[in-house]
């Protein structure tokens, strides 16, 4: 189980179980002198527990979802449409709204040009309210997502200067979010064993390696993008790849830290979890449930204009803060409770 430094200010052993069972029984998520791992509802309450010291970390999925202006301006904007989405989420370093909801489809009024685009009345064709689409009257168009916006872009439109703008766009959004996953992964798992964030050693011990995980991510993104081209039912057929492979790697970024481990041993650790440990099955279908239920509810608060975008953001902040600790928690638990898959 999960080692915990006593806290002298509650009198606890460090190994008592969450708040509920005062004579310290089994509970129904799971007995806490039980060495296998606990279950995804027994993490959850292990961390809204100690939320207190878990809470200024909130900031993060804070920030990641304000600084997606574009999103943030779709979804304040009273004449945008409404998104209702479901999203099949497995554990990830950084939730936020966004990762629940997609931002409702923009107003006409404030579709945004991009590069390629024709000026207004030069195609005789086109629609006479101007909704074309997101690169313009024609082409095949790549979104590229920074950490501020994304920028639609058409490949026919892309040169060299294009080209270096987008590798730098790109190597910007791994750098912070390799930073910030580092620090805010790091940190929750610090302050889980009650101990200080250490926010500097967090990002210098952690951010190398997020850097190439993000890297490889892109990259495989990337590879895609060709069969896309071809032809955009391809990518449908490789949804159940890009599955199992979210299943079977779902705790790599999270090993970094619980489990210090090298770039390439956290990918055998967390393939060797996925085809050999039930409660890392377990796990990732609890995270895939209640993100198809927050995702719901969320997409239409969204939707629903500023209030509603407000809410969404209330609800999302705790919720991703929440999902992520317990993803730590329980992944220095299987660590922990499996040395032979660490050696």
């Amino acid at each position: 189980m999960v080692p915990d430094t006593p806290d002298p200010r509650d009198g606890s052993d460090g190994d008592s179980p969450p708040p509920g069972d005062p004579g310290g029984a089994p509970t129904a998520a799971g007995n806490p002198d039980d060495s296998s791992p606990h279950s995804f509802p027994w993490h959850v309450s292990r961390v809204t527990d100690r939320i207190d010291a878990i809470l200024p970390l909130a900031l993060v999925p804070l920030l990641t979802s304000l600084l997606q202006v574009g999103n943030v301006q779709r979804a304040l904007d009273p004449g945008s449409g409404v998104s209702i989405n479901v999203e099949f989420a497995f554990p990830s370093p950084l939730l936020d709204l966004w990762t629940f909801a997609d931002p409702p489809p923009p107003s006409v009024s404030r579709r945004r040009p991009t590069v390629g685009d024709s000026p207004p009345g030069s195609d005789p064709f086109a629609d006479p309210t101007g909704s074309t689409g997101a690169t313009g009257t024609g082409g095949t168009g790549v979104p590229i997502e920074t950490p501020l916006d994304g920028v639609g872009i058409p490949l026919e439109s892309v040169g060299a200067a294009a080209g270096a703008w987008i590798l730098l766009a790109i190597l910007a959004y791994v750098a912070i979010a390799s930073v910030l996953a580092a620090v805010y992964v790091g940190g929750l798992d610090r302050r889980l064993r009650r101990d200080p964030a250490a926010i500097v050693a967090c990002a210098s011990e952690y951010a190398p390696r997020f850097v190439l995980y993000n890297l490889v991510a892109i990259g495989a993104i990337l590879l895609l993008v060709p069969f896309a081209l071809v032809s955009p039912a391809l990518i449908i057929l490789a949804l159940p790849a890009v599955v199992v492979v979210g299943y079977l790697f779902y705790a790599v970024p999270f090993l970094f830290v619980v489990a210090d481990a090298p770039f390439v041993e956290a990918f055998r650790l967390s393939y060797g979890f996925a085809v050999g440990e039930r409660a890392y099955l377990a796990f990732g279908l609890w995270h895939v449930g209640v993100a198809v239920v927050s995702s719901i509810v969320l997409s239409l608060l969204v939707s629903a204009g500023p209030g509603g975008f407000l809410l969404a953001l209330a609800l999302a902040v705790p919720l991703s803060l929440v999902l992520t600790a317990a993803t730590v928690s329980f992944l220095r638990d299987l660590v922990d409770s499996a040395p032979s898959a660490a050696q």
